[in-house]
């Protein structure tokens, strides 16, 4: 019945614009429009909880926040806890998913009353996002909303990687500890190889000659910045950090 519900709805229907929209984002052809439709409605417009997308905005939060910490988790098995938290929020964060719903192209579709809303439209992107994950699972299910997340989303649209790299800057962190202890802190490239059609580097870090980390990255840059942070977790949090020198020295 669903494959007939989106035959129909992806040639013949009356929202077959909406339908292909929603297909180029998400590689999903719908079957219960209306959830499609809501993503689209402002509270500004729709006062109604069950018109507007406020609710479906909120249930799709919560999935997305399931789908990236599950994609985290599995992509660095090793992490504790604390990494994968704060690399989640990072992820999941307003300007991430203002962005986000801009590049796809969401605020197009977004009907909302310009008057009531004036300039402060900052998070109408991401919260059109999150409300159109809401509408993906409860039209597809979970396992289809996840896939789009975590295959399309965070594979593709986002890199994890470089918000990793310029969010947390642990190779700041590492040179600053470096100099406060007079250490010589080198960053070595250790191997360069290819991965699928994409470069691929594995980089050392050396204190005092000595082998400290390694970090592996698509680009320097990325890899840099996981041997730092692989390095600080070796070190020792609060020794990086500077806590133990600040107790010594009160």
């Amino acid at each position: 019945m669903a494959v007939i519900e989106q035959f129909y709805n992806r040639f013949f229907s009356s929202d077959k614009e909406l339908v292909a929209f929603i297909k180029g984002i998400t590689g999903i052809v719908p079957t219960k429009i209306k959830f499609y439709k809501q993503v689209f409605n402002h509270r500004s417009i729709f006062a109604q909880p069950e018109l507007n997308n406020e609710r479906l905005e909120l249930l799709g939060d919560s999935i997305l926040d399931a789908c990236v910490c599950d994609y985290l988790y599995k992509k660095y098995p090793y992490k504790g806890e604390g990494f994968i938290t704060l690399l989640r929020s990072k992820v999941v964060n307003r300007k991430q998913l203002n962005e986000l719903g801009e590049r796809i192209g969401l605020m197009t579709k977004l009907k909302y009353h310009k008057r009531q809303i004036g300039s402060t439209t900052k998070d109408m992107a991401g919260n059109t996002f999150e409300a159109l994950v809401g509408a993906l699972y409860l039209d597809a299910g979970f396992e289809p909303t996840k896939k789009f997340i975590q295959k399309r989303v965070l594979s593709q649209l986002l890199d994890i990687d470089e918000i990793l790299a310029t969010e947390i800057d642990f190779k700041s962190k590492l040179y600053q500890f470096a100099q406060r202890e007079s250490k010589v802190l080198e960053f070595t490239l250790h191997e360069q190889s290819k991965k699928g059609n994409r470069n691929y580097f594995v980089m050392h870090i050396m204190i005092n000659g000595e082998f400290v980390a390694a970090g592996e990255g698509f680009n320097k840059k990325n890899a840099e910045q996981n041997a730092a942070h692989n390095a600080i977790q070796v070190l020792g949090k609060d020794v990086v950090l500077g806590t133990n020198h600040a107790e010594k020295s009160s």
